[in-house]
């Protein structure tokens, strides 16, 4: 009896907490540095200026600051290699799902820190070849990505987030497909820097 009555008071104060949790809904835009990380040296890249802009709903636990948010962004990356002239757009649906630790500052102004996967679906992107050694290799952009976020930032008046985001990507994002004796891949690594109003 005892530890059905500790059960039933942890699900209550569960149940209530979600009820009394904050849940906000936004839109969330931001500038994208990519740098696509080859598995060869022969390949030195630039940072490829794109953006991102989509919903976010964010999902707070009262007095702990805990909880998580969920965006999906259309998200403009790509790739840009120096020496070779050469600078290719990959335009995608862009989907994180992050926890999220909120603490404050002074007042009304706070900070955030975020990590959590993602996933990413190609919506355009075009393939491209490259010669190294004189072998030529083609290179497709990937339908399917995934990976892992960290960021952080500031809140301010509550309605306005101001942050910075790390993604890493976990698998190819490029990947040559006509081999020949070069089997390149590349992995996209993104900083982002984003401002997000919620309602």
């Amino acid at each position: 009896m005892k530890k059905i009555s500790i059960i039933l008071v942890i699900f209550s104060f569960v149940l209530s907490s979600s009820i009394r949790a904050d849940i906000r809904l936004g839109v969330k835009a931001g500038v994208n540095l990519a740098n696509p990380s080859f598995n060869t040296d022969a390949l030195q890249t630039s940072n490829f200026t794109g953006f991102q802009v989509g919903p976010i709903v964010e999902f707070t636990l009262p007095v702990v600051g805990l909880g998580m948010d969920a965006a999906i962004m259309y998200s403009q990356q790509g790739v840009q290699l120096r020496g070779l002239n050469l600078k290719k757009t990959q335009n995608t649906l862009y989907v994180p799902v992050n926890l999220k630790y909120k603490f404050g500052l002074l007042g009304s102004f706070g900070g955030y820190l975020t990590a959590g996967p993602y996933a990413s679906f190609k919506l355009s992107g075009d393939d491209f070849s490259v010669t190294l050694d004189n072998i030529q290799s083609d290179l497709k952009s990937q339908s399917f990505g995934a990976g892992i976020n960290f960021g952080g930032g500031f809140e301010l008046l509550r309605n306005l987030q101001v942050g910075v985001n790390y993604q890493i990507g976990l698998t190819n994002d490029y990947k040559s497909f006509d081999t020949g004796n070069i089997d390149l891949k590349g992995k996209i690594r993104i900083w982002s820097i984003t401002a997000t109003f919620f309602f």
